[in-house]
C-alpha cells in the first residue's frame, strides 16, 4: 500500500517534470522508483510505458490546441525511427534480462544511462549552440529516431532526455521546439512497446491494478506540466532541465553504487 502511494506521487512528479522540459517522465520515475522498489526491470518499465504513452497524449493535444505547427518531415522521420527502435530495444533488453541476473541488468541499464547524461549535460552547457536547420532532411530525422527509440527503450527511460539534447545538438532546435518534438518521438516510441507487449501476451503477467491510477495522473500531470511549459521562457526551460538532469546524474549514479 505504502509502495503503491510512493508510485503514484513519483508519477505526478515525474510527468509534470516530463511534459515541462520534454524528456517524458519515464527516466524520472525510473531513477525514483530504483530508491524505493524492488520491482523487476520488466515491470518497471511497464509501468513507465502506461505513464508516459498517456502522459504524451495529453501533452500533444494541449500543443497543438496551442497552435504548435510540427514540420511533418521531422515528425514522420523521427517517430518512424523510434517505433522500430523501440521495437529493436525492447528486443535487445529481453535477450539481456534472459542472459542476467535482475541486478546486473539494472547494473548495466545505469552505467549506460550516466554516461549519456553526462556526455549531454556537458555537451549542451560547454558546446557550441548550431545555427537552427529550418528543415531538416527526413534521412536525419529517420537515424536519429531510430537511435533514440532503441535506445531509450532498453534503458527503460521513455527517451526524453536524450531526445532533448539530440534535437538541440543536431537540428539546432531552441528548449520549446525540443520539448515538443521530443514528446512526440517519446509518445511513438512507446507504441511499439505497447504492442509488443499485447502481441506476445505479456500483458498478462503484470499486475494492472495500479494501471487506472496511474493514467489518471499522467493526465493530471500532463496538463500541468505542458500548461507550464507553455508559460515558461526559454531560459527558464534551459535552468529547468539542466537541474533535472544533473539530479538524475546523481540518482543514477547512486543506483550504480546499490546495483554493483
Amino acid at each position: 500500500m505504502v509502495e503503491d502511494i510512493l508510485y503514484l506521487l513519483v508519477s505526478l512528479f515525474a510527468t509534470i517534470i516530463g511534459a515541462v522540459t520534454g524528456i517524458g517522465g519515464g527516466i524520472v520515475l525510473k531513477s525514483l522508483v530504483s530508491t524505493f522498489s524492488d520491482d523487476p526491470v520488466i515491470i518497471v518499465s511497464f509501468y513507465t510505458t502506461v505513464l508516459v504513452f498517456t502522459m504524451c497524449i495529453v501533452s500533444i493535444f494541449k500543443q497543438i490546441k496551442r497552435g504548435f505547427k510540427f514540420q511533418l518531415n521531422v515528425l514522420v522521420g523521427i517517430s518512424l525511427g523510434s517505433i522500430i527502435g523501440g521495437y529493436i530495444g525492447e528486443k535487445i533488453l529481453n535477450i539481456v534480462v534472459q542472459q542476467f541476473s535482475q541486478q546486473k541488468v539494472q547494473f548495466i541499464q545505469s552505467i549506460i544511462l550516466f554516461i549519456t547524461l553526462i556526455f549531454l549535460l556537458l555537451y549542451n552547457i560547454f558546446g557550441k549552440r548550431k545555427q537552427k536547420i529550418e528543415f531538416p532532411k527526413f534521412i536525419y530525422s529517420l537515424i536519429l529516431g531510430l537511435f533514440l527509440g532503441s535506445i531509450s527503450i532498453f534503458l527503460g527511460i521513455g527517451g526524453g532526455p536524450l531526445n532533448v539534447s539530440l534535437l538541440i545538438i543536431c537540428f539546432g532546435y531552441n528548449m520549446k521546439e525540443a520539448a515538443v518534438y521530443s514528446i512526440a518521438t517519446v509518445f511513438f516510441s512507446q507504441i511499439s512497446k505497447i504492442l509488443s507487449i499485447i502481441f506476445t501476451g505479456s500483458l498478462l503477467h503484470f499486475d494492472l491494478n495500479l494501471v487506472p491510477f496511474l493514467i489518471i495522473i499522467a493526465i493530471i500531470g500532463g496538463y500541468i506540466g505542458t500548461w507550464l511549459n507553455q508559460k515558461l521562457s526559454n531560459k527558464k526551460l534551459e535552468t529547468i532541465y539542466y537541474f533535472v538532469m544533473l539530479a538524475l546524474c546523481i540518482l543514477t549514479m547512486i543506483n550504480i553504487f546499490r546495483f554493483s
